[in-house]
């Protein structure tokens, strides 16, 4: 049996046991067997908070942190669980994360990742030795340091966004309209500026709309990882957080986009130093969100989480993220549209019928409708390549390469709905439970 055939039967049964750590594990193992990292991450973090696999998940998550470039977030993970227990093996990953963030050949500037078109460190250095690099060993962190985070100007506009008539809706009433219209917002005592929480399953676009919302209103786009402000020592991470405001305050209007914001903005409580650590870096935080003398007036506070349910309840107080906003998978007419688009990029493509092709892609996120037309695309590829001619990409070529797919939601449903379910008291999930009944996944 393939691994897509295990993967289909784990879901499966993770669709009815959602909280079946081992399975989580399972899981993460065989996308990491198949290269599929990112989804190994996320089935790891999932299974990071079922308590009988906790630890073995947090082991297991740290080295492929590693392999991705989130070193930062790895060397903390894998000096907290060392504190708790020593483990030769987790201390010679402790000793390979090390080196990677300071070894021979690595570059002391971020860079950024041609494929996800992400900024990160390109050999894991840690936020001090950029600054260093930078500022001349100044212990500080500078304007010059926050500058590498600037994406420069975007030409994306929200029409550009596939779908999501709702969510648009409310980023042009909430955060477009204000500067648009400002008389008009004046007169109710309202002004511009303000967050929204973006949330729902990978490959949606969260990080499209909001890049968007900056090519709107013609404002700089800056967008921070928890690896590029996250430092192990105490106190470092505060003064790069103060740094990023101050620069989207002085060079407003700015977007300021944090990804995986869950990783950052998580709950704190505890008593250990890494709860405590935490909570220092969370305060800042909220304290740079909150301003003073309407200064964030013009710093529009985007972030993007999978797993809305693990981050501090008090980033949702009024004045932080006004709005939480559930990104979801495009429906069929968005997937249509979005099909449209891609299939006039191949040879053939224009011809190929869309009926079949969105009912068999039901829940298909953005990414996975992109990846299905990059599969069936390779098979008109190697034709071509044989044939030494251009071949068009066929109908057929679509069937066959649906036959191993499904959603990549599918796991993310079968969380969201268990924490929708049980733990919906403020009602923080409404929108969710009305998708999910409407999608069939309650």
């Amino acid at each position: 049996m393939s691994n897509a055939e295990v993967l289909r039967a784990l879901r499966a049964s993770l669709e009815s046991d959602p909280r079946n750590g081992a399975l989580w594990l399972h899981v993460a193992r065989l996308h990491e067997e198949d290269g599929d990292l990112d989804q190994a991450i996320a089935s790891l973090r999932t299974a990071s908070s079922l308590a009988d696999v906790a630890r073995n998940a947090q082991v297991a998550l740290i080295p492929l942190l590693r392999k991705t470039g989130a070193l930062a977030e790895a060397l903390l993970r894998a000096e907290a669980l060392l504190e708790k227990a020593e483990d030769p093996d987790l201390r010679a990953e402790l000793v390979r994360i090390e080196q990677e963030r300071g070894g021979p050949g690595a570059k002391d500037m971020p860079a950024v990742r041609p494929e996800s078109g992400e900024i990160s460190s390109s050999a894991g250095s840690p936020p001090s030795q950029a600054l260093a690099a930078i500022g001349g060993g100044q212990d500080s962190p500078d304007e010059e340091w926050a500058q590498q985070f600037d994406w420069g100007d975007l030409s994306v506009r929200l029409e550009d966004v596939v779908g999501l008539e709702d969510v648009k809706k409310q980023i042009r009433l909430r955060i477009i309209a204000p500067y648009e219209k400002p008389d008009i917002y004046a007169a109710f005592g309202r002004e511009a500026g303000g967050g929204i929480l973006l949330y729902g399953p990978p490959g949606c676009g969260k990080t499209f709309i909001a890049r968007a919302t900056a090519g709107e209103l013609g404002a700089r786009f800056m967008s921070v990882g928890i690896h590029d402000v996250v430092d192990k020592y105490w106190g470092e991470s505060e003064k790069y957080l103060h740094a990023l405001f101050q620069e989207a305050r002085e060079h407003g209007p700015t977007v300021l986009f944090f990804d995986e914001f869950d990783a950052l903005g998580g709950a704190r409580g505890g008593g250990s130093g890494d709860s405590r650590f935490w909570k220092s870096v969370i305060d800042q935080l909220l304290a740079e969100m909150d301003g003073v003398d309407a200064r964030n007036r013009d710093v529009l506070l985007f972030a993007a989480t999978n797993m809305p349910w693990a981050v501090d309840p008090a980033f949702r107080r009024p004045g932080r993220f006004d709005r939480v906003l559930l990104v979801s998978p495009p429906d069929e007419k968005a997937r249509g549209e979005f099909l449209t688009r891609l299939l006039a990029k191949i040879p053939g493509g224009a011809a190929v019928p869309l009926k079949a092709l969105l009912k068999g892609t039901p829940n298909f996120t953005g990414a996975d409708m992109k990846a299905l037309t990059e599969r069936a695309s390779e098979s008109a590829l190697e034709r071509s390549l044989t044939s030494g001619t251009i071949q068009d990409v066929t109908p057929n070529d679509f069937v066959q390469a649906l036959e191993g797919m499904q959603s990549s939601a599918l796991e993310w449903f079968a969380t969201a709905r268990n924490h929708a379910r049980y733990s919906n008291e403020g009602g923080q999930y409404d929108e969710l439970v009305r998708y999910l009944k409407r999608v069939k996944r309650w």
